[in-house]
């Protein structure tokens, strides 16, 4: 049934090393790292960076993506050089690391009927890719909570080719919204997805877009992995085991799932 390499982001609250080697006995390809706490840009240096590197050459599995915490959208002009600023460092080290991709929760696109927001967070997103290419980078946006077509539609707008879309089907699920239409209305910017759905978490929308076959944030994995295949994406799928679960579990569950029948 599968046609990507799966992957795994890492809790950051644990020893990278040990997780990484246990990325590699689960079977995962790959691996996305948080760029926060000892592996925040300002903290990992030159040494770190390179032993980073070996750990990864040693296990043979590929640094799928660099995650960028942000805490607030980039829709408001408070401390935005300096967050920016702080992107920056996370591209240059993305790519002293080994990869060309770095995931980003950037906010929701502000409605048509907010100029000032949309204005900060358009000149914002735009810099942002400014850099990631400057940096040999892509940026790409984690989706959240609206429609892949208003994502597309400011993608287009925008034109820069260092962005592109992060896919979280769990996110989508959650505010109700059909994970495999989405897919398809970003088709051309899909740089990076998960594989995950919304079961089990609080808030998740009572009615599944897919219809009343499906429960309440559960994924429609065959047509979701079809969208990929419409959309000419073969790229990883990334397993990111929810709060209180553990990687081995999630990263088990959804390769047996996921396993060619």
């Amino acid at each position: 049934m599968i046609r990507h390499p799966l992957g795994l982001r890492l809790n950051p609250d644990q020893p990278v090393r040990d997780q990484i080697h246990e990325a590699a006995r689960l079977g995962a390809k790959g691996v996305v790292l948080d760029a926060i706490g000892d592996l925040a840009p300002h903290r990992l240096g030159e040494t770190g960076r390179r032993e980073v590197r070996h750990i990864l050459r040693t296990v043979e599995l590929s640094l799928i993506a660099v995650s960028l915490p942000t805490r607030r959208p980039f829709d408001t002009t408070d401390q935005l050089d300096e967050r920016i600023r702080r992107a920056d460092s996370a591209f240059a080290m993305a790519y002293e690391l080994g990869t060309t991709l770095v995931l980003a929760r950037v906010g929701a696109v502000p409605p048509k009927d907010e100029a000032v927001r949309g204005e900060v967070f358009t000149t914002a997103v735009r810099e942002l890719g400014r850099r990631a290419d400057h940096r040999g980078v892509r940026l790409a946006i984690e989706t959240g909570a609206e429609p892949g077509e208003t994502l597309r539609s400011f993608l287009e707008a925008l034109d820069v080719p260092a962005l592109g879309a992060s896919i979280d089907p769990a996110s989508w699920l959650q505010a109700g919204i059909d994970p495999v239409r989405s897919v398809r209305e970003l088709a051309g910017w899909v740089a990076h997805a998960y594989a995950h759905d919304a079961t089990g978490s609080a808030g998740v929308a009572a009615i599944n877009p897919r219809g009343f076959g499906f429960p309440p944030g559960a994924l429609d994995w065959e047509e979701y992995l079809g969208a990929f295949e419409e959309v000419g994406y073969h790229g990883f799928l990334t397993v990111w085991p929810p709060p209180g679960r553990s990687a081995a579990a999630s990263f088990t569950a959804v390769a047996e799932r996921l396993k060619p029948s």
